[in-house]
């Protein structure tokens, strides 16, 4: 089981590479071998989308990715732009010519629907973030590093130059429409980091800044006249202009989540996307702000309609999707095959499944040996996956997601609305409290009726019927619970941050604060029976001989977070971590080897399958540990 969570006091980016060796023991269990059986070369992370119209658009990503459809979406073609740079933003004039910008200063221009990419010298190395065209000659291109950079081109970018302006913030988008100036017709908005506007009515032959009213970082930008325009930036900020942004009117979002992303169709309908899924609606030019729930669980970085009813939004984790009721409901296109994969199972040896970002599942009939695509119906995030047979089994992820099967993944159905006691999600404001994830991160059951759930705000839910109802329980703690296991009906453990464990005896109607001797967040639990088990996340490595009685943290000497841990035996067991650190114990804990997994990516899950373990990470990396095979 896997979480990524922002938690206080730890920054992620001081997580160290692992130490070669950890005190320890012995060789391979059964010369047992770790062995990478599917992994991705890179990950797909979608920055920006563009149609021309219902049928023909485009997308950009990082790594120099391009995709490009003729058929509004019903198939995505991958197309080769000669760059591994981040590609950051794209803009067309009509189906055939259009231009897309990123890192190290990178333009490339095609005039053949994106078929064929040249470079075109842009004469600067900053990241470029925004391009706009106010015909094919006439285009706009914004970014920095230290400063603003602002460059131009009257000939449809077989020469570009730098503009001037005072502003010493990164921009990230800029906006043209025709004006009136009789030289240079050209009127244009450019926003940055720290409530930076910048204005000009001349072509950008002269900038002069605009009054935002703020100093959060403004990403989204658009207009729909010369007067009308909306800006969207961090934490829930909306500016409004209806006088060409001499005056910019804060509006109320209703969310404090970051905004990447606006558009609007007329003065009235619009759509501003951000941080974790947020996609906010309104049809009164913003006077008011409506949640569309439920597009996605990752960022969503670029939304564009080409009507009231029809649009697309593209996610940092490689989605695409697409509306055709005004974001009322939106259906993935496309999605990246190389999501990580955050929660493994499997039984009978053979069956097994993962799950991931995007809504992702792989299932496996044959003991890993091919994987196959199950569609989860979501692109929620999915943390967690747990079958107690191979035709029963259940998902968990973001945004309140549960889904169920009951034929081995061939159909998905979620119960989301099968959880009883709403008032734990509404709080007297009438608003979601969460944590900012919205997540629901474990879940295990010990037979095809009884499981437990466990999310954000110490959130437990259990159930008798298969998920036909979900009953919350009282945990007695509002941190995230992260992690959950049962050894029966009855016995349980639940863990989560703050170094929070609690127990329980009776199925989860009493749970009990156990004490960890910690403060860091543990991400995953294990118990071989009522006795010995073990706790790992972001600190110690915690291990029990008592239930859970007293728990005994020694340092985790690999110098990273452990996701996952799995014992076979009160004495055998793993645990899996950043780095592609896997780490073994024979001695029920006490200490641990480090053993070579073959990858560098972060691994976020481990389980047994027969004699057999694996594991699962990141770039869709699939990871197997069993004896070698004999030589031919």
């Amino acid at each position: 089981m896997y979480v990524m969570m922002r938690i206080p006091g730890i920054a992620l980016a001081l997580i160290l590479l692992a130490s070669a060796l950890i005190t320890g023991c012995s060789e391979d269990v059964g010369n047992g071998i770790w062995t990478v059986v599917r992994q991705a070369a890179s990950e797909t992370h979608f920055s920006d989308v563009h149609f021309a119209d219902s049928n023909i658009g485009w997308v950009t990503g990082w790594s120099g990715t391009l995709v490009h459809t003729e058929d509004g979406g019903k198939t995505w073609i991958r197309y080769q732009t000669r760059t591994r740079k981040n590609l950051d933003g794209i803009y067309f004039v009509d189906a055939s010519e259009g231009w897309a910008v990123g890192s190290g200063g990178a333009i490339l221009h095609t005039e053949d629907g994106g078929k064929t990419w040249e470079y075109q010298e842009s004469n600067t190395n900053d990241e470029l973030n925004g391009v706009y065209f106010a015909d094919p000659d006439h285009g706009w291109i914004v970014g920095g590093g230290s400063s603003a950079t602002i460059i131009h081109t009257d000939d449809g970018g077989r020469t570009w130059e730098e503009q001037e302006c005072d502003a010493k913030a990164e921009l990230h988008q800029v906006y043209f429409i025709k004006g009136e100036h009789k030289v240079r017709p050209y009127e244009g908005w450019a926003v940055g980091i720290w409530g930076t506007i910048l204005h000009t009515e001349d072509g950008g032959y002269t900038w002069e800044p605009q009054v935002s009213g703020t100093t959060q970082s403004l990403f989204g930008l658009t207009f729909i006249d010369r007067k009308t325009g909306w800006i969207a930036g961090t934490f829930g900020t909306i500016l409004h202009t209806s006088d060409g942004g001499r005056n910019w009117i804060q509006q109320t979002s209703g969310t404090d989540q970051h905004l990447w992303a606006v558009d609007f169709v007329d003065a009235s309908r619009g759509w501003v996307t951000g941080w974790e899924g947020v996609t906010i609606h309104t049809e009164d030019g913003g006077k008011t702000w409506m949640s569309q729930t439920g597009i996605a669980s990752s960022d969503v970085l670029g939304v564009d309609f080409v009507n009231e009813k029809e649009g697309w939004a593209v996610t940092w984790a490689g989605t695409i999707l697409h509306t055709t009721d005004s974001g009322m409901t939106w259906e993935p296109q496309t999605s990246a095959d190389d999501a990580p994969l955050k929660g493994v199972h499997f039984v009978h040896g053979k069956h097994g499944w993962a799950v991931g970002e995007n809504g992702i599942i792989l299932y496996t009939r044959d003991g890993g040996i091919t994987w196959d695509h199950q569609k989860s119906g979501t692109s929620n995030e999915l943390y967690s996956v747990y079958f107690p047979s191979k035709r029963s089994g259940w998902a968990v992820g973001n945004q309140y997601t549960i889904l169920h099967t009951e034929d081995g993944g061939s159909t998905w159905i979620s119960q989301q609305d099968n959880m009883i006691n709403p008032q734990v999600f509404v709080g007297v404001d009438a608003k979601l409290c969460h944590d900012g994830y919205n997540s629901l991160y474990d879940v295990h059951f010990e037979s095809e009726q009884e499981g437990w759930i466990v999310g954000y705000n110490g959130l437990i839910f259990h159930t008798a019927d298969a998920g036909k109802t979900w009953m919350f329980q009282i945990s007695g703690t509002e941190v995230p619970l992260l992690g959950v296991h049962f050894i029966n009906n009855r016995e349980g453990w639940a863990v989560g941050n703050n170094g929070v464990i609690i127990h329980t005896r009776d199925g989860g109607s009493t749970w009990v604060r156990q004490g960890s001797g910690t403060e860091d967040p543990f991400l995953d639990i294990y118990f071989t029976d009522s006795k010995r088990g073990w706790a790992v996340g972001f600190g110690p490595i915690a291990r029990t001989e008592d239930g859970g009685e007293t728990w005994i943290c020694q340092d985790n000497q690999t110098g990273t977070v452990l996701w996952g841990v799995y014992f076979d035996s009160p004495l055998r067991g793993w645990a899996v971590g950043a780095n592609g650190v896997i780490i073994r114990s024979e001695d029920g804990g006490k200490s641990w080897a480090l053993q070579p997994s073959g990858t560098k990516n972060w691994i976020f899950d481990v389980c047994r399958a027969g004699d057999e373990l694996w594991a699962v990470g990141l770039k869709a990396t699939i990871l197997k540990y069993a004896a070698p095979s004999p030589p031919l």
